[in-house]
């Protein structure tokens, strides 16, 4: 999409008033995360760099807990604290509207030297790394199973799907369902089902590829897989594996021996096609539905 210049340089005389507060302004497009334009403290104009936005923290991945993505889903304003390889910045993301075109102003002010938590200050920045990195962890991380919650996929699955579309590449999108997981509550308890749940998002992460795939809690006993560059046939062979995984798995709790079955919803989006995320899930979800109707213990899609 064009950059409109004029859009932004109107943008940037509101915010004139930062200048001396912070030592970067960027505009994100964080669906596409791409940093459009920036402007560095105390310089007269903005710059097109059209870079990775998440270029700057020096990680060389998509940030796990993505301030922007956050602020543009949520149409409001959000502060985070990130680290760098040797500093650490405030960073401060208003969604803001240039034509028809939503983007996110970043607003970076360095704190390495001022950060104070609780009633004491932090100076030991390997500490503040680590403390920093735990928190942005944990904000997308699921507590029980330890796999990525709701609000990643909410962050995370836009912008695999646009970036499937850009590459020319399939996406496919499992949705999987413990079959009759109330009766392992009723029977052997919810500490049981707990154990359960954890176990059957091991055997899930073990079916993926790591750093390609990514699974995720969507709730309940109810887990979502995310297949990149993976087309219906390859998700529909991956989905069986996982079943059968889970089918021919003894899991034993407390002297008991519990058996399970599971069914799986499959969608897969084409580089052709161009829908939302919901779209997406709301697929995934119907062909889950729809192997639970039928029968159980297998993959529809």
């Amino acid at each position: 999409m064009e950059i409109n210049l004029k859009g932004f340089q109107k943008l940037l005389s509101q915010l004139t008033s930062f200048d001396k507060m912070y030592e970067q302004v960027r505009f994100v497009d964080p669906v596409k995360k791409e940093v459009l334009m920036v402007k560095h403290k105390n310089q007269e104009e903005l710059v097109t760099v059209l870079e990775p936005c998440f270029g700057i923290w020096g990680k060389g991945e998509v940030c796990k807990n993505c301030i922007s993505m956050r602020a543009y889903n949520e149409n409001d304003t959000v502060i985070k604290i990130e680290t760098s390889s040797d500093e650490i910045i405030m960073v401060t993301a208003i969604p803001v509207k240039i034509e028809d075109r939503m983007v996110v102003v970043e607003l970076l002010k360095n704190v390495t030297k001022s950060m104070i938590l609780g009633d004491r200050e932090l100076t030991e920045s390997l500490e503040i790394k680590r403390l920093l990195d735990q928190a942005n962890i944990a904000a997308v991380t699921d507590e029980l199973t330890q796999i990525y919650n709701k609000r990643y996929i909410i962050e995370r699955l836009p912008v695999d799907m646009l970036k499937s579309h850009l590459e020319n590449q399939p996406i496919s999108l499992l949705m999987a369902d413990i079959d009759h997981f109330k009766k392992v509550n009723d029977t052997y308890g919810h500490l049981a089902g707990d154990f359960i749940l954890k176990e059957v998002a091991g055997i899930l992460g073990k079916n993926t590829r790591q750093g390609v795939d990514w699974i995720a809690r969507f709730g309940g006993e109810e887990f979502m897989v995310c297949l990149t560059n993976t087309d219906k046939e390859k998700a529909r062979a991956i989905a069986d594996r996982m079943r059968k995984a889970i089918e021919d798995t003894v899991f034993s709790y407390n002297g008991e021996k519990i058996k399970l079955t599971s069914s799986f919803g499959l969608s897969t989006l084409t580089s052709e096609e161009m829908i939302d995320y919901e779209t997406l899930i709301h697929c995934s979800d119907k062909k889950l539905y729809e192997a639970k109707k039928t029968g159980r213990n297998k993959v529809v899609g």
